[in-house]
């Protein structure tokens, strides 16, 4: 062979295996689909360290996080819809994904300004999914 022709092997050698290595990284970027979400929070909800997770989450939420959720009722124009928001968090408690259902103007903002978060009540491990319910009142 001559020396092109390696060349050109070996480039689409190297081609196939960096199409290879690239994908599960690539499915580590994607979107979680919303069923995925819930069977997850419901899954993590079976165990006790995630009921216990759940309440102090819960809490965490009322005392230091409805700041953003009242100043989005302002700007949702009267649709006081309620709504789910899944979060699946990092390990140090920041926000890797927001999920709402359904998708509202009031849950739109809120997940704006929520993914900017970080909880001080730290999940369990790292990708860990956990619900909020948001009914408000006018």
């Amino acid at each position: 062979m001559r020396g092109w022709q390696v060349g050109v092997v070996l480039g689409v050698v190297a081609g196939i295996l960096l199409l290879i290595w690239a994908e599960p990284l690539r499915a580590q970027g994607k979107a979680t689909s919303l069923s995925d979400a819930r069977a997850a929070v419901e899954a993590n909800m079976t165990t006790a360290a995630g009921k216990d997770y759940d309440a102090q989450f819960g809490a965490e939420i009322a005392q230091k996080h409805l700041g953003p959720v009242k100043q989005c009722k302002q700007s949702a124009g009267g649709d006081l819809t309620s709504f789910w928001i899944l979060f699946k968090l990092d390990k140090d408690g920041g926000v890797r994904e927001m999920l709402l259902y359904p998708e509202t103007k009031l849950g739109m903002c809120a997940r704006e300004l929520l993914s900017k978060d970080r909880f001080s009540t730290v999940p369990p491990r790292a990708g860990y999914w956990v619900s909020v319910y948001m009914k408000l009142s006018h």
